[in-house]
């Protein structure tokens, strides 16, 4: 049997500039994240004995990998779960240099593609980047109805209105596992939405809000839409089978990408 990938979680590191000290954009997320899918998908796991044993191994190993993050400095690690060609579960750290960050990206429909695991990072990781290259676009992915999911390596979210005057409301679509990744991002930017205030009046305390749709490829194409993961923060979105998308507020985007960076956190202590 070849070895398979059940478990990942990859993020983006930083060296704080005054400090020197290496961080992660919401990183008691990410922990929490990949812990949850290492005691889903190691084999033996079931039984509340083996799940504890499996989340003490699995916390174990984070805390000897942070070192080894800290010193790599700037970069986009990965945590994984094998299962290696004897069947044996393995924890493994992947240290790999920060790609290009990009700004903008554009999206194609990959149509209604079936995953073994589509709400776990991981498992598919292989499959979605050779999708990604045949379109030689971020792949779009669909449910049965045809209505949006999520990118091949990203949440998306957009805008309901295309001014940031009052009563704006950013959207992702339904749901997450087991449809689709629950992403870190996404959950830092719902946090964001619902403290920032929207009103201009002195006396407006209204806040942003968050909801959740099921548009089409082609209902998405009139609204703002940002692409969003770990690695790139927000990407704004130009094209969707090369139809252009309307342009991103500029006041809007600049307010969310400053509370994205407010997110980072130390990854030790």
């Amino acid at each position: 049997m070849d070895a398979q990938l059940l478990a990942a979680d990859s993020f983006r590191v930083r060296l704080n500039p005054q400090t020197g000290a290496a961080e992660v954009r919401g990183w008691a997320r990410h922990r929490s994240r990949f812990t949850r899918a290492v005691r889903e998908a190691a084999p033996g796991a079931a039984g509340r004995e083996n799940e504890g044993r499996i989340l003490d191994r699995a916390n174990a190993f984070i805390d000897d990998a942070l070192p080894r993050i800290a010193a790599y400095g700037a970069g986009f690690p990965r945590l994984e779960l094998w299962n290696d060609a004897s069947g044996t579960p393995a924890l493994r750290l992947s240290l790999r240099p920060l790609p290009e960050l990009r700004d903008t990206v554009e999206l194609r429909t990959a149509g209604a593609v079936r995953l073994a695991h589509p709400g776990r990072k991981g498992p598919s990781i292989a499959r979605l980047s050779e999708l990604n290259r045949e379109l030689g676009a971020e792949a779009l992915l669909l449910d049965s109805d045809g209505r949006v999911l999520e990118g091949a390596t990203t949440s998306l979210v957009w805008w309901t209105d295309d001014t940031d005057e009052s009563g704006c409301t950013v959207a992702a679509p339904s749901g997450t596992a087991p449809n689709r990744v629950a992403s870190v991002t996404e959950a830092l930017l719902r946090d964001a939405a619902q403290k920032r205030p929207v009103g201009r009046m002195p006396n407006d305390r209204r806040s942003g809000s968050f909801s959740e749709s099921g548009p089409t490829a082609a209902e998405l194409t009139s609204h703002e839409v940002w692409a969003v993961n770990a690695l790139h923060g927000i990407r704004t979105v130009t094209s969707i089978n090369g139809v252009a998308l309307p342009s991103p507020v500029p006041q809007r985007l600049a307010w969310f990408r400053e509370a994205l960076d407010r997110t980072w956190e130390a990854i030790e202590g």
